[in-house]
């Protein structure tokens, strides 16, 4: 009897985590589909009401994108190679960034509303390996978003590149530049100087 009810409990628990499994697996399908279907259909409204070329398209096309590559992440993994994220030799003195403004763009995110948006990138109190270890994985995040939204941008660039909107290709690329340009510039130029200080503390941190 005991033996009996020994074969059988285990069954019952993969029963139960496979249902489990099921049943996040179907939230995180239909999570995707609602935000790609809200996605797709806020821009056809933004291009309805404000058409393709005018400044508030361009903005909005690019916010939403980017709201939906946020949603994204919270359903699927998104992640590039590791090559990706490693410090250019061009990189490595900072100068390349500052050179482009960069640290008064950062003085616009960290002080201005905007910081809002990135609460989870700000430097931790205690200053251990593991705390900053966690910074740099929430950068590497935050880049990926950043760079995956500029990509997909691009497309609507090419799009009104193909029509001959120099005016619309104009406006997309400056806010491509201000939304994600920029956020992308400011993930590597800060975990150059993050590295430099676990670097001086005797730790060795590899993104």
């Amino acid at each position: 009897m005991i033996q009996c009810n020994q074969s059988i409990r285990p069954i019952g628990w993969m029963i139960e985590d496979s249902g489990a499994g099921n049943m996040e697996t179907l939230k995180k399908l239909l999570l995707f589909t609602v935000a790609t279907v809200a996605a797709i259909a806020l821009i056809l409204w933004t291009w309805s009401s404000f058409g393709f070329r005018g400044p508030v398209s361009a903005f909005l096309v690019n916010w939403l994108t980017m709201s939906w590559i946020v949603v994204i992440g919270q359903v699927v993994h998104l992640s590039f190679a590791p090559g990706y994220y490693r410090t250019r030799p061009f990189e490595r003195t900072g100068q390349v960034y500052e050179r482009l403004g960069i640290r008064l763009f950062k003085k616009l995110v960290r002080r201005g509303p905007l910081a809002i948006f990135s609460p989870t990138l700000r430097f931790p109190k205690e200053k251990t390996v593991s705390k900053l270890q966690g910074l740099l994985g929430e950068m590497q995040k935050a880049e990926t978003g950043h760079a995956l939204v500029f990509v997909l941008v691009l497309l609507f660039v090419g799009y009104g590149l193909l029509k001959g909107w120099l005016d619309a290709v104009a406006w997309m690329l400056l806010f491509n530049i201000l939304i994600n340009g920029y956020p992308i510039m400011l993930q590597r130029y800060n975990r150059i100087k993050l590295q430099e200080l676990i670097y001086q503390d005797g730790c060795s941190v590899t993104p």
